[in-house]
């Protein structure tokens, strides 16, 4: 277990509070991240290649709790300072920076945690936010949106004209696949688990609604009689809905596989077991989707590209990423937390430095 910092009381500590998981493994009854706390560290220097910003929001999603819980593919010793979206200032760049200056707009995945004052970012894997752009969503962009275009892009090839399944359709990654699917001119069917989430589907332009809480899954998807048209089930979420969704594909269908949601601190628990009879009836693919280690292995070329091409739909407005709840850093961050594992967080959410009260919602 490693002990927090001694608090110190020197002007220092209005620069680089920052959130850090201190108690190592020790897994308490109310869980890891109600022990996280605030304090403060050394303000960061650029290395080499490297640029140091002034945080204006910092994304949150449910991967990041899960990393605190030590439950993510992602192990991170301890303590450290969780999330990784950031949008914020450019305040001092490194040796070797070229195309950042300081006073830059810029977002992107910050280094050794986000939820601070200040991050530290790699100069060549962020990128400046447009005019007109909010830093909110900006901060909160590239997770989901990245996810969600290298998985129905990149990987499920979806077409104009094609029909979309989306499981957890008013989380993060849901609500993108349903922004992006309409953009990319598909049919949109979103399944969420309460009316109130699907109210939220439907007003970001879904245009079919399950709640595969209350009802059968399989039975509502033959309501709508698509007669086996389901081109791409988008799954961020796992568990017994899997299986109907994808006997829901008809030909060709690709189900792609984004995260297990549905076992909330214990993801094992929604990985579910496919009779891969189902994927060799019609043709049915079956394809993983791991962002993060793509973008790693591709050097972020192929991600870049994909940023690029989506902010360019934001400016045009047709994208429009939303982001429902702002949460105060120095006070929130637990209620944050309680909310994303709770299932209660549509859209998302970020975490805002200098924001002490009660989190706002935009």
């Amino acid at each position: 277990v490693a002990a927090p910092r001694p608090q110190q009381t020197s002007k220092a500590d209005a620069r680089g509070n920052a959130w850090a998981d201190v108690l190592a493994k020790a897994h308490t009854k109310e869980g890891p991240y109600q022990n996280c706390q605030v304090e403060s560290v050394e303000p960061l220097k650029p290395r080499k290649g490297t640029a140091v910003v002034r945080v204006l929001s910092c994304g949150l999603a449910f991967p990041d709790v899960l990393v605190i819980l030590g439950k993510h593919i992602a192990r991170r010793p301890t303590p450290f300072v969780p999330g990784q979206e950031i949008c914020g200032e450019v305040t001092a760049v490194g040796e070797g920076v070229e195309g950042l200056r300081v006073g830059d707009c810029v977002f992107g995945s910050a280094l050794r945690g986000g939820i601070s004052e200040e991050a530290e970012v790699m100069a060549a894997a962020v990128y400046k936010v447009p005019a007109g752009v909010d830093p909110n969503v900006a901060a909160g962009f590239e997770l989901n949106y990245g996810t969600t275009y290298h998985g129905l892009v990149d990987i499920g090839h979806l077409k104009a004209g094609e029909t979309l399944l989306v499981l957890g359709a008013s989380g993060g990654v849901g609500a993108s696949a349903i922004d992006l699917g309409k953009a990319l001119g598909a049919t949109v069917i979103a399944c969420a688990s309460t009316a109130e989430k699907l109210e939220f589907c439907k007003a970001a332009g879904a245009d079919h609604l399950i709640n595969y809480e209350k009802d059968d899954l399989r039975n509502e998807l033959k309501k709508l009689k698509l007669d086996g048209r389901v081109d791409v089930v988008y799954d961020p979420v796992g568990g017994r809905w899997s299986e109907p969704a994808l006997r829901a594909m008809g030909w060709g269908g690709r189900y792609l596989v984004v995260g297990f949601a549905a076992g909330g601190e214990v993801p094992k628990d929604a990985i579910p077991s496919l009779p891969l009879n189902l994927a060799l009836l019609n043709e049915r693919q079956i394809l993983g989707v791991l962002w993060g280690m793509w973008k790693a292995r591709d050097g972020n070329r192929g991600n870049a590209q994909n940023i690029a091409a989506m902010m360019e739909m934001v400016r045009e407005g047709r994208l429009k990423p939303v982001i429902s709840r702002i949460y105060a850093l120095e006070d929130s961050f637990k209620e944050a937390c309680d909310d994303i594992m709770g299932r209660r967080v549509m859209g998302k959410v970020c975490m805002q430095p200098g924001a002490r009260g009660a989190a706002s919602k935009l």
